[in-house]
């Protein structure tokens, strides 16, 4: 999976729900083939069904897990027509000639002059108030739902969690069932149905019907009065609660919860909990019923049960209640029916639906949409030859290479070749786009097709240089130092680039790339220790000083200005390692050199740092 870089909050909560948007794309695919397959065995059994529920959710569950294990699988879903014949892209001999003029002569310097920059920054600044509003709403939005998401999300786990200690003091409050006709007939029981986990007995006057809870020590709560019931209202009630066990409903059940907690927006979980819940039951009776116990009295002692209800059941995110109202009439009808199929669902069969949920969740998880793009070309008119300018070379270069470097991913389509003077010609024209986005998506797959040229070098810079957003402009200035060897000149451009970004991380990822045979130039040293200043970031500023700390020799100007950007940081921890890298890459001789790091040395206010630097200075 490729990495995100998140440098704001608004890229945090962005990624977060196109996260969350795919989860429950994905989920949607594993329910709805649940519910289709339920719908289809309606006539089966409820152990079936409850079956299928159950995979589906646990399929649901794991599709996060298998999306970071799981290599990518690219499948173009969409169609991107590129029309090469658009009218912006036709060029006449008038309509060039008016371009020309207002295109930047090919002449002039391509590095632009400080009062350019300084231009360009105002501008920036001036585009960036204009669109604070519309994005401060977006942000607003995206946060909301973001901090709305995470707060249901956490109530619903909360619930679980309460739900669960109000279980856990039930058990200590109870007490153990010493009747030795109960002992007996839940360990004849537990052998019967091959149950070979520990059963816990208990009886509580808090509870009006049974009640069972736990996964690895399961415990069954006996209500107030449970030793006046006959034998074969015992070995009913006994039996119901055991078929919890033994299906194991308390892991399922926690299955369920953990799913709603996640994607409680989406109405088909809360089908698909419904839907567990009261198939568990059905399923539980029927066992009750393959067990030997007459439909007619079984109906009558659960009737019973529900009329004694005076309190609220256990909470049902955490424990399964024999009988609550709410689900009486569905229960009866079908324990009353003859025709309904009681069958136990068997190993094999638990398998096999498992692992189809394995099978269509792995390429779900793994699923990533990518794009095609084809090119629709139509009869252009000829272009004189005597109107062969620059504008009119661009219009030629989009017509002739627009449409294969579209919206292309590298993973979906080969990278195509482009001869330099048409790269050169497509980059100089993304100077005149507004959006960073469509600018930043067109200068990557410029990078890919990058070649070393002065001139080519120059316009890419040029076209970062009007760029306002950091996240843009940092990725389109390291494809650039990834591609090309730079020059020194070229270096200190790209540090003018990096000093006007506004964020600390973005900066130092630039930073990084650096060549370190580019330290020797003073342009690129200036320029180097200009964007340090302009760092706020006492891990990013320490990270950058550091880097260049590590070459040597720097000329006394360069210590100095190094060791005054030093006595800026506030953590103690990070100024101390910045000293101690100093003390060991560079030299404290000169007289000045020394002062300033005694005085950068002076501003820590741990002891314990203090010495650390003097002791490494003597």
């Amino acid at each position: 999976m490729t990495p995100l870089l998140l440098t704001n909050p608004t890229d945090f909560t962005s990624s977060m729900l196109v996260g969350l948007l795919s989860f429950a794309v994905r989920a949607t695919v594993l329910l709805l083939g649940a519910w289709i397959a339920t719908r289809l065995l309606r006539r089966a059994s409820a152990a079936t069904r409850h079956l299928i529920w159950t995979v589906a959710t646990a399929g649901v569950l794991t599709l996060p897990l298998l999306a970071v294990l799981l290599p990518e699988w690219k499948v173009p879903v969409v169609t991107i027509v590129a029309n090469a014949d658009a009218p912006a892209a036709r060029a006449t001999p008038g309509a060039a000639a008016r371009q020309e003029s207002r295109e930047p002569s090919p002449q002039i310097a391509s590095v632009p002059s400080r009062s350019n920059i300084q231009s360009r920054e105002q501008d920036a600044r001036s585009n960036v108030m204009t669109l604070t509003r519309g994005f401060a709403s977006r942000v607003t939005v995206e946060g909301f739902i973001t901090v709305l998401w995470l707060s249901v999300a956490l109530l619903l786990l909360s619930r679980l969690a309460i739900a669960n200690a109000r279980v856990s003091g039930w058990q200590r409050s109870s007490r153990p069932v010493d009747d030795g006709r109960w002992l007996t007939l839940a360990l004849r029981l537990t052998r019967e149905y091959g149950i070979e986990r520990p059963v816990m007995l208990l009886e509580n006057q808090e509870s009006d019907v049974p009640v069972t809870w736990g996964v690895v020590y399961p415990v069954i709560l006996l209500p107030a009065g449970a030793e006046h019931w006959d034998e074969e209202q015992r070995v009913a009630v006994l039996t119901h609660e055991l078929a919890h066990v033994k299906r194991f409903d308390a892991l399922t059940q926690l299955l369920a919860q953990l799913a709603l907690a996640l994607l409680w927006f989406h109405p088909l979980v809360w089908m698909a909990v419904r839907r567990m819940r009261l198939e568990r039951e059905h399923a539980c009776d029927d066992f009750v019923l393959v067990a030997g116990a007459r439909a007619s009295r079984y109906a009558d002692d659960l009737l019973g049960l529900a009329r004694r209800l005076t309190r609220p059941t256990a909470p049902a995110a955490a424990a399964l209640a024999m009988a609550r109202r709410s689900e009486l009439e569905g229960r009866l009808l079908a324990i009353l029916d003859p025709a309904t199929k009681r069958t136990a669902v068997r190993r094999a069969r638990v398998g096999a639906m498992t692992l189809a949920v394995i099978v269509l969740a792995a390429p779900l998880a793994a699923f990533r949409p990518a794009a095609r793009v084809s090119a629709a070309f139509h009869p252009q008119p000829a272009v004189p030859r005597s109107t062969d300018s620059s504008s009119v070379r661009l219009a030629d270069a989009r017509e002739s290479s627009l449409p294969p470097l579209g919206r292309i991913r590298p993973d979906t389509e080969p990278v195509r070749t482009v001869d330099v003077q048409t790269l050169i010609d497509v980059t100089k024209g993304a100077k005149r786009m507004t959006s960073d986005h469509e600018k930043g998506q067109l200068l990557a797959v410029i990078a890919q097709r990058y070649v070393r040229n002065d001139a080519l070098r120059d316009a890419y810079l040029e076209a970062v240089f009007t760029m306002t957003s950091d996240y843009e402009r940092s990725k389109a200035l390291i494809a650039l130092l990834e591609r090309d060897s730079i020059p020194a000149s070229s270096t200190a451009q790209v540090l003018r680039s990096a000093a006007l970004m506004t964020s600390d991380m973005n900066r130092g990822m630039v930073l990084k790339r650096i060549s370190p045979a580019t330290f020797a130039d003073s342009t690129v040293q200036r320029a180097y220790l200009d964007v340090i200043v302009a760092m706020t970031s006492d891990v990013e500023r320490a990270s950058a000083i550091s880097s260049l700390v590590k070459q040597r020799p720097l000329p006394p100007s360069v210590q100095l200005a190094l060791l005054r950007a030093t006595t800026a940081i506030s953590s103690n921890v990070e100024k101390a390692n910045v000293l101690l890298l100093f003390v060991e890459r560079q030299t404290v001789a000169d007289e000045i050199v020394r002062r300033a790091f005694l005085k950068a040395a002076e501003t820590l206010t741990s002891d314990r740092e203090y010495r650390r630097v003097m002791m490494a200075v003597l």
